[in-house]
């Protein structure tokens, strides 16, 4: 979930966060590039416990950059849940993105000790949030997934109530209320998060649903995942609310479980805290993007966060000659790639029919090839049909 935020920072510092998003981009698309090769750009670390479970029934992902400080709590709370009235076990993807501290380290020598069935993903490039979820998904063995980030932690109860919900009916995804919570104390915070029914004009007008949710996975899929192009267009923080619209805009809906099942630790570094200032833009992109849910409730004051008469006076975000340029090259670059590929499958299959020519001449040469057309010469100057039986 996001906050629209209006603080605009020092020209130093927009340049330095331009910096990193094109270093994103980048990155982004070197890992694109590997999946295109055939090279998955990650490696998996799984325990023993992870190895043999079969068919989990939840997979939770664990997305991680740089919370030590955290991490077992995070995977604590996992552990510490109700499994008994599931009719499977569940299983935990840690999406480690490339993290500097000793959190990837900390998460092997955790899963070495526990029962619980964990596998740590090593992402080969730092990419942001919504890759390393997709990532996840990707991985993930069962038809649900819940999506965690590692600073926060789930109730006991979170998973087998969000379970049995969404299992029992066609929701695209479920979710709780989830209390805020101080960073250092614990201390519980003045208002919750994603405590309010499923309603697409609310969720047109304002982001309000966290990430932390149980959600189809084949859904998910269908759907495109999380969106990483929103990086094209300003920083992180947008992906959970990208994903919600993208449910509403494909007709699926959602349900809220009106418990208290998690806890959403606000500090410094909170994604919610981070000053974007993008959000105008992106706003301004889902505009377009969700044209149809925009068309369906125009009448509404608000559109993503901003008054209408704010996103419609913003010219609409182009992409740049050089940005266009470079896309095109990539995309000429891929068509030549897929030429040569179907050039080499086409050399391929001369080659077998080569083959299979020359098998069929060696067979016709053959003397039993021959005696065979013999007897058929004969059954013709005999006058027999074929089938008929020749009686001695």
């Amino acid at each position: 979930m996001i906050e629209i935020l209006s603080t605009v920072g020092t020209s130093k510092s927009f340049q330095a966060t331009e910096q990193k998003r094109a270093l994103v981009i980048e990155r982004l698309q070197a890992a694109k590039l590997c999946e295109v090769m055939g090279k998955e750009p990650w490696s998996l670390i799984p325990n023993s416990a992870y190895n043999q479970c079969g068919n989990p029934c939840i997979s939770v992902i664990v997305t991680l950059f740089n919370y030590s400080e955290y991490i077992y709590e995070c995977l604590d709370s996992i552990s510490n849940s109700e499994f008994s009235d599931l009719p499977g076990q569940i299983e935990v993807l840690v999406v480690d993105d490339c993290s500097t501290d000793r959190s990837a380290s900390m998460v092997e020598e955790y899963m070495n000790k526990s029962t619980l069935p964990i596998c740590l993903i090593k992402k080969s490039f730092n990419t942001g949030l919504a890759d390393a979820r997709n990532v996840g998904l990707k991985v993930a063995r069962s038809p649900y997934v819940f999506i965690l980030d590692a600073d926060n932690w789930i109730h006991p109860n979170c998973l087998s109530i969000l379970y049995h919900t969404i299992n029992s009916s066609i929701y695209a995804g479920v979710y709780s209320s989830i209390r805020r919570v101080n960073h250092q104390t614990r201390e519980e915070l003045a208002g919750l998060i994603s405590c309010d029914e499923w309603n697409v004009q609310k969720l047109v007008e304002c982001p309000y649903i966290d990430a932390m949710a149980m959600l189809n996975r084949e859904i998910l899929l269908k759907v495109g995942g999380y969106s990483t192009e929103l990086i094209e267009y300003g920083w992180f923080g947008w992906e959970d609310y990208d994903l919600w619209l993208k449910l509403a805009q494909y007709k699926y809906s959602c349900k809220l479980v009106s418990k208290v099942l998690s806890s959403y630790r606000v500090h410094p570094t909170s994604m919610i805290n981070t000053t974007n200032y993008y959000t105008l833009i992106i706003a301004k992109y889902f505009s377009k993007k969700f044209s149809d849910l925009v068309k369906n409730y125009w009448k509404s004051d608000k559109l993503f966060g901003f008054e209408q008469n704010e996103i419609f006076s913003l010219p609409q975000p182009e992409e740049k000659p050089e940005d266009k340029l470079e896309r095109t090259e990539k995309q000429l670059e891929s068509a030549e790639k897929h030429l040569q590929e179907l050039q080499q499958q086409m050399e391929k299959n001369l080659q077998e029919l080569q083959q299979a020519y020359t098998t069929i001449a060696a067979i016709q040469s053959s003397k039993f090839w021959q005696v065979r057309n013999n007897w058929f010469k004969f059954k013709k100057l005999l006058g027999l049909a074929d089938g008929t039986e020749v009686k001695i």
